[in-house]
């Protein structure tokens, strides 16, 4: 016979937390979430989870299953809790997310507007498929052959802020009359 652990119930704090952050962050994936509930030492994954699934159950948020994994979202019910128990959240993290919430948004658009991909060839060298999305569309696929995992890797990391910019310069090119 096997036992199970008990499941572990998330506290009305994480909860509250999680939905404060769904609501001024916006829609995010877990990922998304998760790297900023972390880098603020806010929470881990596993009360993340717990919090996030909690929260579903309840119907105070909302999973939608996209091409990434999973957008979350705070719902009517998520906000009418929000505004009668948001006076529970720590001060710290309101004043965090009144500081970093802008940021944090803009980084997540970006992510969502890209793709990035390594993959190394027979041949030895690094393919780096590169995806503008627009609504889960993809608008730009761009692939180049580069000789090193180190140079696929930093353009990888710099595409996300270079994609909107990338997708502009070739339509104006292409679209451009010649002389």
């Amino acid at each position: 016979m096997r036992i199970q652990p008990p499941r572990r119930a998330p506290d009305d704090e994480q909860r509250l937390v999680v939905l404060s952050c769904l609501s001024r962050l916006g829609p995010c994936t877990e990922l998304q979430l998760l790297q900023f509930l972390f880098e603020n030492d806010l929470m881990n994954y596993f009360e993340m989870m717990f919090a996030l699934n909690d929260l579903c159950d309840r119907g105070q948020a909302a999973r939608a299953k996209k091409q990434t994994g999973f957008l979350y979202e705070i719902t009517d019910a998520g906000q009418e809790a929000l505004s009668l128990f948001g006076s529970r959240v720590p001060r710290s993290l309101q004043a965090l997310l009144d500081e970093t919430a802008a940021d944090w948004k803009r980084r997540f658009r970006q992510e969502a507007q890209s793709r990035q991909k390594i993959e190394q060839t027979d041949r030895g060298e690094y393919k780096l498929a590169l995806t503008v999305v627009e609504q889960d569309m993809d608008m730009m696929n761009l692939t180049l052959l580069l000789p090193t995992r180190e140079l696929a890797q930093q353009m990888a990391d710099r595409f996300p802020s270079k994609a909107s910019e990338i997708y502009g310069a070739v339509i104006r090119l292409l679209s451009e009359k010649e002389a």
